[in-house]
């Protein structure tokens, strides 16, 4: 018996799928920011004898992409000593400093940003200096982004975006 010769069959190539981005844009209508201090509960688990937080909480409007113009957002800022590498760290590469999920009634954004940071940012808040905050990052997925840049501005023009 012969067997019959395989047609050239060829393999479909698989590539990646090209990442698009794109700002979220919130107008910020509250926010607070939280400090707290305790004893280390598991020593453990976590380094050192203290434990501490900080925390800036917005409620906003989102503005931008369209199709949730209008909608509210929660975004959660937690404060982090440790954001930066150190050298022992230098090979570790950060994905993203936070995420944003847009899934039907879910919308909410949670994040890191220095320590020191959010008391500086939490200033111009309070003087209507800072009105709006910029989640630059890939276009979402599933409900689910990772951010990559975030902006605190003033004034929004949404022929600029």
């Amino acid at each position: 018996m012969t067997k019959k010769a395989r047609s050239g069959s060829r393999r479909k190539s698989h590539r990646r799928a090209v990442k698009e981005y794109c700002s979220y844009i919130v107008e910020i209508q509250d926010w607070e920011l939280t400090y707290s201090l305790g004893l280390n509960p598991n020593p453990k688990l976590l380094s050192g004898q203290y434990t501490e937080a900080l925390h800036l909480s917005l409620k906003g409007i989102l503005r931008q992409p369209e199709k949730y113009s209008s909608k509210e957002i929660t975004s959660t800022f937690i404060g982090d000593r440790e954001i930066f590498p150190t050298k022992n760290d230098s090979d570790f590469t950060p994905r993203c400093v936070g995420a944003i999920t847009l899934r039907g009634e879910q919308r909410d954004f949670i994040g890191a940003l220095p320590f020191d940071s959010l008391p500086i940012i939490s200033s111009p808040m309070q003087s209507n200096q800072v009105q709006f905050v910029d989640f630059y990052g890939q276009t979402h997925k599933y409900g689910h982004a990772d951010i990559r840049w975030i902006h605190f501005f003033k004034k929004y023009d949404p022929e600029e975006y």
